[in-house]
């Protein structure tokens, strides 16, 4: 059994392993400085940034927003020593009864076999590809970064909206900070 437990304040000692994990998990353009990521967590109501428990010990991070009218699932890692044992299933299955509606996330498109690996996954935990056609603004400028694919728990006519929503909110906004 896993236990999902957010993390509000940036000095929490949790968040010492949990950065390693998302250091270590996410090349720099996949993911926030830490001083811009410490700041959400004190002040962004809408971020979720999780520690992933299981067996009394830390196994992941898993970070999602929650938006109007549907959740962004940020980053979701698991420790290496912890993987292969289907705890980012359980994760997903944790996000299935707990965030109610529709669920979106990005994807890098399947042009290398980990990306299509990565997309596998996602389908057989009850995701499909929504579109192609998205570029996830950078996580440090106002510009755009790079071509992913959206992915979601269902289709929705108001999918241009929420992507709208995800590059306000989870990429722009924060630049402020």
């Amino acid at each position: 059994m896993i236990e999902i437990r957010r993390i509000t304040q940036s000095d929490d000692q949790t968040l010492t392993p949990l950065i390693a994990l998302y250091e270590a998990s996410f090349p720099e353009e996949e993911r926030r400085e830490l001083s811009q990521l410490k700041k959400l967590i004190d002040s962004a109501g809408q971020m979720f940034l999780n520690a992933v428990f299981f067996e009394d010990q830390i196994a992941g991070l898993f970070i999602y927003w929650k938006m109007d009218g549907f959740y962004y699932l940020e980053h979701l890692a698991v420790q290496p020593e912890l993987r292969n044992q289907k705890l980012g299933a359980r994760i997903l299955a944790w996000a299935d009864q707990n965030l109610q509606g529709l669920r979106l996330l990005e994807v890098e498109p399947d042009t290398t076999e980990m990306a299509a690996r990565r997309i596998g996954y996602y389908k057989r935990n009850g995701y499909d590809i929504l579109t192609k056609d998205y570029v996830q603004p950078s996580y440090r400028t106002d510009e755009d970064a790079c071509e992913l694919w959206i992915m979601g728990n269902t289709d929705s006519a108001d999918l241009d909206n929420y992507i709208c929503q995800i590059k306000e909110h989870a990429y722009r906004r924060p630049q402020c900070l």
